[in-house]
């Protein structure tokens, strides 16, 4: 699929008391270690994982993937989200036909999940601006995708949190892919997020079904 996956790494953890979120483990692999298979398995153009906090201790932990991902280092992660989307863009492939957005600790998002968003919004690819978000029931998760077209909006964002103000004033060009899947919803921003999901985990696992 001709999109550029960017996952982004680059975050401070600053709520886990010095602890990198995406290092944890999870069923004998840190985190990220699953994010970066699922979306490998999606089949994207090309992958760029973008680096900042931790980034030696990161690229060690996926040294297995070195031929398949590009690793990009942030100097400006400090600054927040859209420094290290705008690295990412930057970076990223002049024929790509656009960007998936994924969060380094969005882990039980799998392949086919990103596959299936990329598909549908491919399938409308000749809408020359088009953003893609999933949607489960009334609640919008991630990643998200936007058309080459957003590239030079992204570079010039100001806002440090992300591209949301972008798709809020770009309303015409949102479209939704409706989804049952959870896991589109499901980050770890605290320890009890982790928490929760390690226990539900285990509920689900008892029952012979994997998160």
């Amino acid at each position: 699929m001709n999109l550029s996956a960017l996952i982004m790494c680059a975050g401070l953890s600053s709520r886990f008391a010095g602890t990198n979120k995406l290092l944890l483990d999870w069923q004998g692999k840190p985190i990220l270690s699953h994010t970066v298979s699922n979306v490998l398995e999606a089949g994207f153009k090309e992958i760029l994982l973008v680096l900042g906090n931790d980034k030696d201790e990161i690229k060690s932990v996926l040294k297995g993937y070195s031929n398949e991902i590009r690793f990009i280092t942030n100097p400006f992660y400090k600054k927040g989200l859209t420094s290290s989307i705008q690295q990412g863009v930057n970076a990223s492939d002049n024929q790509t036909d656009g960007f998936i957005i994924c969060l380094g600790d969005m882990f039980n998002v799998n392949g086919s999940d990103y596959k299936d968003l990329a598909q549908y919004h491919l399938l409308n690819t000749h809408e020359k601006e088009l953003i893609t978000l999933p949607k489960v029931g009334d609640k919008i998760g991630n990643p998200v995708i936007f058309s080459k077209s957003f590239r030079s909006r992204i570079m010039r964002h100001k806002d440090p949190k992300g591209c949301k103000l972008i798709v809020s004033t770009a309303r015409h060009s949102v479209q939704y892919f409706k989804s049952n899947r959870l896991e589109f919803l499901q980050d770890i921003d605290t320890w009890d997020d982790y928490q929760h999901l390690l226990k539900l985990y285990q509920k689900k696992n008892s029952s012979g079904y994997n998160i």
